[in-house]
């Protein structure tokens, strides 16, 4: 089973899960500047609909960007430590990689061939963060 995190919208998030090459739970919800507080209580929910254990997922599939800079650095966070925890791979994949959720779960699935357990991955923002005003 691998888990799919995708916190790439400004506004909502999507979580699932995959058993080989199909989609077999999915939660969608909406979360703007809430992410930090609902992701990790939304995969617990997730996980609970399939009676599965977070010790029975094989990798983390997450969404690395482009997107907004701080719901993109909670779902990678959250991805990369939930893998170390789990002592399981976590497999980044950008947005234009994939169309769609099957798209997303396919590459995934090619990834992982090539992924450690242990590395992590970074956020893609596709510009410089726009944290500060110019004066």
């Amino acid at each position: 089973m691998f888990l799919i995190i995708h916190t790439a919208d400004e506004k909502k998030v999507f979580i699932g899960l995959a058993e080989k090459d199909k989609l077999a739970a999915k939660r969608e919800f909406t979360a703007q500047y809430r992410q930090a507080e609902k992701l990790l209580v939304e995969i617990d929910k997730l996980l609970a609909s399939r009676a599965c254990k977070p010790a029975s997922l094989q990798a983390i599939f997450v969404v690395l960007g482009p997107g907004p800079f701080t719901a993109l650095r909670i779902g990678v966070v959250t991805a990369n430590t939930l893998a170390w925890a789990l002592k399981i791979p976590v497999v980044g994949i950008k947005l234009d990689e994939f169309k769609d959720i099957d798209q997303l779960i396919k590459i995934g699935g090619q990834k992982i061939k090539r992924t450690k357990i242990g590395r992590t991955v970074e956020p893609f923002y596709g510009r410089e963060p726009n944290i500060t005003l110019k004066k």
